[in-house]
């Protein structure tokens, strides 16, 4: 088998796009789509990252396909449950914090059934993908204060306008990020937090955590 091939079973036996790969492996989506087609193979580094990505051996790649088992598409969705943890860090969508300690874990992990965690992350491999909990306002109405994020903590680069999680100078929030010339911007979706910008040379300072997926309502009502 070649790697072209390798690699298109790969696609299928994840049910990623090549789009997906791309961002999986941070590289860009022409780049995967040269190697399902054969036109080029990734090599050094990018074979070892594709190898840690997939779970298979480099050699698989490489042809040596004997004593290797694939797994069937959805043989993680079949699963009676899947268990999401809680990041390590809580961001924050208000004015940003990076200090765990003023806040209650409200949980530490979350079970779901395999079908309503495939609507929540579409299909992202569900071991991509961690939960934490909103807090501040900043994001209303899209995210409430106390919702669950599902985000894909693959995603630690800019990969294009979107939500994110991510830390700049020390503070740790979740915001919109949307690139503008030379600048990203962060907004918010509450009209009354203004919006900012992290110019280019203050890029270095910026960490992307995760891109947010998606969202659960988690309300508290209280009694007495």
């Amino acid at each position: 088998m070649s790697t072209a091939s390798a690699i298109t079973e790969l696609l299928k036996m994840k049910g990623w796009s090549q789009a997906e790969l791309a961002r999986q492996m941070g590289v860009s989506a022409q780049s995967v789509q040269y190697w399902t087609s054969g036109v080029t193979s990734p090599r050094g580094k990018r074979l070892a990252e594709l190898s840690k990505i997939s779970g298979l051996p480099q050699s698989w790649f490489l042809g040596e396909t004997e004593g290797v088992k694939l797994s069937a598409p959805n043989e993680e969705k079949r699963k009676d449950s899947v268990t999401f943890q809680v990041m390590d860090v809580e961001f924050s969508c208000g004015s940003g914090t990076s200090l765990r300690g003023d806040f209650v874990d409200v949980v530490r992990s979350i079970e779901l059934d395999p079908e309503y965690a495939s609507q929540l992350v579409g299909n992202r491999p569900f071991k991509n993908v961690e939960i934490g909990n909103a807090r501040g306002d900043s994001m209303s109405p899209t995210i409430s204060p106390g919702d669950l994020l599902f985000l894909d903590k693959t995603v630690t680069y800019f990969d294009g306008d979107g939500i994110y999680a991510f830390c700049f100078e020390g503070e740790c929030y979740v915001k919109r990020l949307q690139k503008i010339g030379s600048k990203i911007v962060v907004l918010s979706d509450n009209s009354n937090y203004q919006p900012w910008s992290i110019d280019k040379e203050a890029t270095d300072l910026l960490y992307i955590q995760s891109k947010v997926i998606s969202s659960v309502p988690f309300n508290i009502n209280r009694f007495g």
